[in-house]
């Protein structure tokens, strides 16, 4: 059993977060981490500014949970932890993961949810990162068994560097509404529709949004064959950086903000867009429409751009269900059309992101904001910072 003592930044409530020194007692069946780097999710930004009921209840808490870290600790009973839950659950978890070494590098996927058809499902999850324990924003963080049991601890390879190992959450939660999407391929012999997931191939996509994981998705469907993908942004700082951070693959389109507008007045702007967009796309529109932000306008534009055998995916980020929950949003029947909501990754999707950067198909790091946050950086200033529009690091070492 070790004892360690780890500066963190630690939550009470909303607006309040303190850098605080706090003890890990860590356990038999326990690894801990040495973190390396952690990004700041935009739930972490929401939760700092509103609070959260989940994380209030657990409070004073520890949250960061996009993380790259190194071993330094294993339990002496972790390499017998064989019984499977959550994501292995009914399976013996296979000894790769819950066989470690010191000093290799590992991340976490932060939620140990319960799964259903080897589907990832939400609600009442066994343990969760950041919500209910404490998570990475700390020099050292504790790993317990059960994100162990459940396959939510994997192997960073030699070949991936730090910023590209703490991106692969976030860039996971991106593939994985990416992976979840149904287009239409045919029937089957009764007329059943069948689909197949992800970006259609050849065809248009459009991302709402300029935020890092908004341009993650668009990277992504670069990546996953869309053979046009357009980026609506609302200034020109922003589609200045799009265009820097994604190259000639991507195509940012300057819409207008519509703040402060009657629903009427947005609508009749939104229509405009809409007829912009088809005028680039002759007439087409797009076969998948990402709304990245939590903007209920955004949401509702969203509605509008795909075809009529296109989907759309309402991407869940911190602050999403609040506004858009409440927004006035057209139904779209009479399409072969489906919107999905999305919150979070599966440890498949997780994987799989490793495996990409492993053979050099992603590159992350480049999302990655330049300044290095340390906990010399005020609490508030972390939390709020805009980070030159990209995602804001912490490195608790520096």
């Amino acid at each position: 059993m070790g004892k360690y003592i780890s500066k963190a930044y630690v939550y009470y409530v909303a607006g309040d977060v303190r850098v605080e020194d706090i003890t890990i007692v860590s356990g038999p069946r326990d690894v801990v981490i040495k973190v390396l780097a952690v990004g700041r999710c935009g739930t972490d930004k929401t939760i700092y500014r509103k609070g959260h009921y989940r994380v209030d209840s657990h409070a004073p808490v520890v949250l960061g949970h996009e993380l790259v870290g190194e071993v330094v600790e294993v339990g002496a009973e972790v390499a017998s932890l064989a019984e499977g839950v959550g994501f292995l659950a009914g399976q013996r978890v296979p000894p790769e993961a819950r066989t470690f070494s010191i000093g290799e590098r590992v991340t976490v996927q932060g939620r140990v949810a319960r799964y259903r058809d080897d589907l990832m499902l939400l609600d009442n999850p066994i343990n969760n990162l950041s919500f209910y324990i404490n998570g990475a924003y700390a020099q050292y963080m504790l790993i317990p068994e059960d994100f162990i049991r459940s396959g939510s601890v994997f192997h960073v390879p030699d070949s991936v560097n730090d910023l590209d190992a703490a991106l692969v959450e976030p860039a996971a939660c991106a593939l994985e509404s990416v992976f979840s999407t149904p287009h239409p391929v045919g029937i089957d012999g009764e007329g059943r529709h069948l689909f197949q997931a992800g970006i259609r191939p050849g065809g248009n996509t459009c991302v709402i949004g300029s935020g890092t994981v908004s341009m993650i998705y668009a990277y992504l469907a670069t990546l996953e064959g869309a053979d046009r993908v357009i980026l609506l942004v609302r200034s020109e700082a922003k589609a200045a950086l799009a265009a820097r951070i994604l190259g000639d693959t991507v195509a940012p389109v300057l819409v207008p903000r519509l703040d402060g507008l009657g629903l009427a007045e947005k609508r009749a702007a939104e229509d405009r867009i809409v007829a912009e967009l088809e005028a680039l796309t002759d007439g087409y529109l797009f076969d998948d429409v990402v709304a990245a932000c939590p903007d209920p306008d955004a949401h509702r534009l969203m509605l509008k751009l795909y075809n009529r055998s296109g989907y759309a995916v309402g991407a869940c980020f911190g602050g999403t269900h609040e506004v858009v929950d409440a927004a006035d949003i057209d139904q779209h029947h009479y399409r072969l059309a489906k919107t999905i909501g999305t919150s979070g990754t599966s440890n498949r999707t997780m994987q799989t992101v490793i495996d990409r950067l492993a053979r050099g198909q992603l590159d992350l790091a480049r999302f990655a904001a330049n300044e290095r946050y340390t906990f010399e950086t005020p609490p508030e200033e972390f939390f709020t910072t805009y980070g030159g529009g990209l995602k804001p690091i912490l490195y608790p070492w520096d």
